[in-house]
């Protein structure tokens, strides 16, 4: 199967070349960048192994003739990029999660073009992975506390979700949040009652949502912490058993005995839950763990193709 990547040189765009260069299933033909187009991916990635991948500025002819491609391009650009798309696509930015257009224009300011998608969250909607032909991949945050919160929301009237991402998750373009002089010894807290990833959360829950995101001072790796306001008594053995039943069947969340940290899940695809207390507030407190580049960004994509391609879901993420 002939894959592509639109934005190859972010650091999403490197994730997935990491992956699908080792993919047993697919053959790795275009790695799009304008920037860095004809120059060797190693010369940007030191520590890549393969010495002949190279960046191009492929044209839209030789996207085409792919079988999917990955846009790991900035939020707007896939709106424009999609109708002109013959193969399958999965799109990493903002763009395609949303279920009602005019919420996402209100949130992100670009007009959508309405083109349906599935919701790449594998562990909520495989089956509609299955069928589309467009898949919009969650955000990081929204991934994480989607995880941790969807098997005890109908026993909740608000969650409020406290959570740390390594710097990654600001992006590879230098800004405040991602300079090493402002992160160093420190954690920075930022847009902290309105983050847009909070109403694409709010989308798949009914309790009421708030979230506050922090950058912390490591590369990879995001922590949610959930804190759950219960509607009624509820023990958190029963809690714990609700989620091991939830996740049965999902190959990359597991279920822990301990409160997970993020160096337990660093350059894996897995998501980590655990912590399950309750306080004399009856307010329950749970704890998710993933590596934001790969189950928040480029593995869950190609988790997402394997299930859109009928592969094994955990081909090349294992």
């Amino acid at each position: 199967m002939k894959a592509g990547i639109i934005g190859a040189s972010g650091y999403t765009g490197y994730e997935l070349i990491k992956i699908l260069s080792k993919h047993k299933k697919v053959s790795l033909e275009v790695l799009n960048s304008r920037i860095y187009a004809g120059k060797k991916v190693k010369t940007l990635y030191k520590e890549f192994k393969n010495n002949n991948l190279k960046f191009k500025n492929a044209s839209l002819d030789e996207i085409n003739k792919l079988d999917v491609v990955f846009l790991a391009t900035p939020n707007g650009k896939a709106l424009e990029l999609v109708p002109k798309l013959k193969c399958k696509v999965i799109d990493l930015s903002a763009d395609y999660r949303f279920k009602s257009s005019k919420v996402y224009e209100k949130v992100y300011g670009f007009k959508h073009n309405n083109i349906k998608s599935a919701y790449g969250l594998p562990e909520l909607f495989k089956e509609k992975i299955k069928k589309s032909k467009l898949v919009g991949n969650p955000g990081c945050y929204v991934t994480a506390s989607l995880l941790v919160s969807l098997p005890i929301d109908k026993f909740a009237k608000n969650i409020i979700f406290d959570c740390k991402s390594g710097y990654s998750g600001a992006g590879s373009i230098p800004s405040y949040v991602n300079n090493p002089k402002n992160y160093n010894d420190n954690i920075i807290p930022y847009k902290i009652s309105n983050h847009r990833h909070k109403y694409e959360m709010q989308q798949y829950l009914k309790a009421k949502v708030s979230f506050t995101p922090h950058v912390i001072p490591t590369f990879r790796g995001l922590m949610s912490t959930a804190h759950i306001l219960l509607k009624k008594k509820i023990s958190a053995k029963k809690v714990k058993d609700m989620y091991k039943k939830y996740y049965k069947n999902s190959p990359f969340v597991k279920i822990v005995n301990k409160i997970p940290e993020i160096k337990d899940v660093q350059n894996t695809n897995y998501c980590m839950i655990g912590g399950f207390e309750i306080d004399e507030n009856n307010q329950l407190v749970i704890v998710s763990v993933i590596d934001n580049l790969l189950k928040g960004a480029s593995g869950q994509a190609v988790q997402n193709m394997n299930i859109m391609f009928g592969f094994e879901e955990t081909e090349g993420l294992m």
